[in-house]
């Protein structure tokens, strides 16, 4: 497998990750086998930190439609609001 197709292979994988965590189904061995995908890629020199980084926003904007910090300040926001009134839960 070349670069390329390894790296179209890491980003598929990872927006499978963000789709079975947007149905509610999240699939944490798939999750940690990502990382590992893209650990490997960055220790055999085909990506970057930032790189890496670049490619999950991407596919996290394309699933979630916000960014990974603003969907983590909305969901913190969600879960203080929960935990501040109890009818919400």
């Amino acid at each position: 497998m070349d670069k390329e197709n390894y790296l179209v292979f890491c980003k598929a994988e990872l927006r499978s990750v963000f789709l079975s965590t947007k149905a509610g189904k999240p699939d944490n061995k798939l999750k940690y086998r990502v990382e590992g995908l893209f650990h490997a890629a960055k220790l055999l020199g085909l990506l970057s930190t930032e790189q890496a980084n670049a490619i999950i926003e991407s596919e996290h904007q394309a699933v979630f439609g916000e960014s990974v910090s603003e969907r983590l300040k909305r969901k913190t926001q969600l879960k203080q609001l929960k935990e501040s009134d109890p009818s919400l839960s």
